[in-house]
């Protein structure tokens, strides 16, 4: 067989380029990673996050980087990423706003979920609660949407911000229930709970993490649960799914995400990691404590989950006639 020093050369880059990522794969990771959450402190995303990273770290020995973007429903921090090399040192804990409602539904999305990205592992979901200011006049599920139903009578209901989960939740259910509700948008949690505790709005969807605490405060009353499942959420509250709107459902869930082209050996030392995390006792037990439920997943199922999640919500917006600008 006649050998060119052309084809020498390419067998040679090829040799060296499996050589470099098998020592990518088995040293990883050489140094501290960066993981990018598209929203503020102390929410939701970011309190899942931060219990996977200070796991991450103690695993590999290595920094696992909170970094905080927090701007247009994780947009921001999803636009960083998908530039990111595709090295596994910077990643991002994605969302189902970020990944399975804005890229379908809002104009000028610069990010194909399915395309930009490498998905990693689901990580965790938590349901919504329907929650109003304690002094509120609504004591029962049943109070407020009788009377949002009568003509004169409008209330309004807080979300995180046009797009957010809380807020296809809340439009979902004034469409549902046929009350009269008016949204108005915050730039995040905190601030939407600020004025719910304040009596300025009457009424939000919110997650239990953020929501529970201030109903032991005080502050909150929680009139309904929206989980899927009977079984999930606090005990002894209302579950509208089941006992009210067969099939509502407003669950926000989390995973763990690259840049596409992200190295598979790569991918699946992560995936091991965070599946061996999320089934621990002590992370399930610390999860549970902050009304989050862990997920264990491959990458496939991940992206599915991804594809299957988007349809829904697209058909929600559909069907509730959600305008996003």
């Amino acid at each position: 067989m006649n050998i060119t020093r052309r084809t020498l050369a390419h067998a040679v880059a090829i040799a060296a380029m499996t050589g470099a990522s098998l020592a990518t794969a088995a040293g990883y990771p050489e140094k501290p990673v960066t993981i990018m959450v598209g929203f503020s402190a102390g929410g939701p995303t970011d309190v899942v996050a931060r219990v996977l990273a200070e796991k991450l770290s103690q695993k590999f020995g290595q920094s696992f980087i909170i970094d905080n973007k927090a701007g247009a429903s994780g947009a921001v921090a999803a636009n960083l990423v998908k530039k990111a090399a595709p090295d596994g040192y910077t990643l991002m804990i994605g969302s189902s706003s970020t990944l399975s409602i804005i890229p379908f539904v809002q104009k000028g999305v610069q990010y194909d979920s399915l395309k930009d990205f490498t998905p990693i592992a689901l990580v965790a979901s938590y349901p919504y609660y329907l929650t109003v200011p304690p002094n509120s006049r609504f004591k029962t599920y049943d109070e407020l949407v009788a009377f949002a139903r009568q003509k004169d009578n409008q209330l309004t209901y807080a979300s995180a911000g046009n797009g957010a989960v809380n807020h296809l939740a809340g439009e979902w259910f004034r469409n549902e229930t046929g009350i009269n509700a008016l949204h108005v948008p915050y730039k995040g949690d905190s601030a939407a709970i600020t004025d719910l505790v304040a009596g300025r709005v009457d009424f939000a969807f919110l997650a239990g993490v953020v929501a529970i605490p201030q109903v032991q405060a005080g502050k909150l009353r929680i009139l309904a649960s929206a989980s899927s499942e009977a079984d999930k959420g606090l005990k002894d509250t209302l579950v509208i799914g089941q006992q009210k709107l067969p099939g509502f459902a407003a669950e926000p869930w989390n995973g763990l995400m690259g840049p596409a082209g992200l190295p598979a050996d790569v991918v699946s030392k992560l995936n091991t990691a965070v599946n061996e995390i999320m089934a621990s006792p002590e992370v399930k037990s610390k999860l549970l404590t902050l009304d989050q439920y862990p997920f264990t997943s491959t990458p496939a199922q991940f992206k599915d989950y991804i594809q299957k999640q988007s349809t829904h919500w697209a058909n929600v917006i559909r069907k509730s006639n959600i305008v996003l600008e």
